[in-house]
């Protein structure tokens, strides 16, 4: 039994994966540790009661190249690609922003009403404001006494 102790007291699986932890580290550098970047474009949603906001990133997109519309508790984003005929410029060396078309669509905890719906395209930020549609707001029941 003292033998068996002696053992296991020697063997340590945890020091183990660190030193293999520390050993990755040191040969891939912050490879491992960078944060994953989505090809998905960023979408941020902010919501209310009774509205949200959806912004999402269109550089380099005029209006015209963007597509808003609403379904039920939906909002869907479609752009068209960024026209990149460089003609006589120089070939690019890295490219990290895309200039792929894209569609993008956000669910909404509420029903939106098409009507009120805003969208404005400023300094490559996409702004859409959504209301939510009056028949899906709470109604208030008066109670009456007998």
């Amino acid at each position: 039994m003292l033998t068996t102790n002696r053992i296991m007291s020697q063997f340590d699986p945890w020091g183990m994966w660190n030193q293999l932890n520390s050993e990755l580290n040191s040969q891939l550098g912050d490879l491992l540790n960078a944060p994953a970047r989505s090809s998905a474009t960023p979408v941020n949603l902010w919501t209310k009661d009774d509205e949200a906001a959806v912004h999402a990133e269109v550089p380099g997109r005029e209006p015209a190249d963007i597509n808003v519309s609403v379904h039920r508790d939906i909002v869907t984003i479609e752009v068209k690609p960024l026209d990149t005929d460089d003609g006589d410029k120089p070939q690019s060396a890295r490219r990290e922003r895309s200039h792929n078309a894209f569609t993008r669509q956000v669910r909404l905890p509420f029903e939106i009403d098409a009507e009120r719906v805003e969208a404005i395209c400023e300094k490559g930020l996409l702004k859409v404001t959504l209301h939510r549609h009056e028949s899906t707001l709470p109604a208030k029941i008066e109670v009456k006494a007998r």
